[in-house]
């Protein structure tokens, strides 16, 4: 059962991804930016069933995290620097990186 669950997560989030691009078509948010919320946790369902560290999904998580405070004090710091646009580009860092992280996991860890 877990298995099917490492590969119908992700599904649901690109079939989410497509519903709210056909619903909201001129949102400044993107279908995509709530991938990470169904690759993350598929990752974790990886590392649990092949008995791998299950930390790593969710400490590259907090990671990023701890990134976006760092960068948003800095953008506050320093008055000139769009903190919506530096917090839009690092959540699309982190969808691109789950993404491959999730890629990797599967064929590192399953195949």
């Amino acid at each position: 059962m877990q298995i099917l669950w490492i590969f119908l997560l992700p599904l649901l989030g690109l079939a989410l991804d497509i519903f709210v691009v056909r619903v909201f078509p001129k949102a400044k948010f993107k279908g995509y930016d709530i991938l990470p919320f169904f690759f993350i946790p598929a990752c974790q369902l990886i590392t649990s069933l092949k008995h791998k560290p299950s930390f790593l999904p969710y400490g590259f998580l907090l990671y990023f995290i701890l990134v976006l405070i760092i960068t948003i004090k800095i953008a506050i710091q320093n008055k000139n620097i769009s903190m919506n646009k530096t917090f839009h580009t690092l959540w699309n860092y982190l969808t691109i990186c789950s993404i491959f992280w999730y890629i990797g996991l599967v064929i590192v860890v399953l195949l």
